[in-house]
């Protein structure tokens, strides 16, 4: 028997999933941490928000990094060649980084018949970094060895939006699927 989701919720779920995903296609296996893991409040280097609408959903994203995570993640920061990243190029890959998360979200969320659109992110640098949400929001919070991520998604639904519990049986583009059209 089907059952509805609370879009608040449901969000959130599909948003842990693909965080988690998201940092093992970089091979940085991240795990979703609870309110007793350290650090409570990390110092963020990095902050990225996106924005999305759509007809039943609208919110924000907010990807926050420590300079550890976004350093191990980034294709580009290679320590065993040596290399490590410039501010520049850490900020746009915390940008695509949110990108990504955001896109990988839009496809889960079209399996259940919810369309948005993304805008393009944000980025922001700086100390003490935490968004100030309408209302009380605990972010996502995921942690590995050398790094924290937290993630926070806002939304907005339309009233009485209930989502059905069954997604659609076609499993559609997969994160990184081209789609080719004639």
């Amino acid at each position: 028997m089907d059952h509805d989701l609370d879009p608040e919720q449901f969000l959130e779920k599909v948003t842990a999933a693909a965080c988690e995903d998201l940092f093992g296609r970089y091979g940085v296996a991240v795990r979703r941490a609870d309110e007793t893991d350290e650090p409570l409040s990390p110092e963020f280097f990095l902050c990225s928000v996106i924005g999305f609408s759509g007809r039943d959903l609208r919110g924000t994203l907010v990807l926050a990094l420590t300079e550890e995570l976004s350093g191990v993640s980034n294709p580009i920061s290679t320590p065993e060649a040596g290399q490590t990243a410039g501010p520049e190029i850490q900020r746009d890959w915390v940008g695509e980084l949110s990108n990504q998360l955001l896109g990988q979200v839009k496809l889960d969320l079209l399996r259940y018949g919810l369309e948005i659109y993304m805008n393009l992110p944000a980025v922001l640098r700086g100390q003490h970094l935490a968004p100030l949400p309408r209302a009380r929001l605990k972010p996502l919070k995921f942690t590995v060895a050398n790094g924290t991520a937290a993630v926070w998604v806002e939304i907005e639904a339309r009233a009485g939006l209930k989502i059905k519990a069954a997604a659609c049986s076609e499993p559609g583009p997969g994160p990184g699927d081209a789609l080719l059209f004639d």
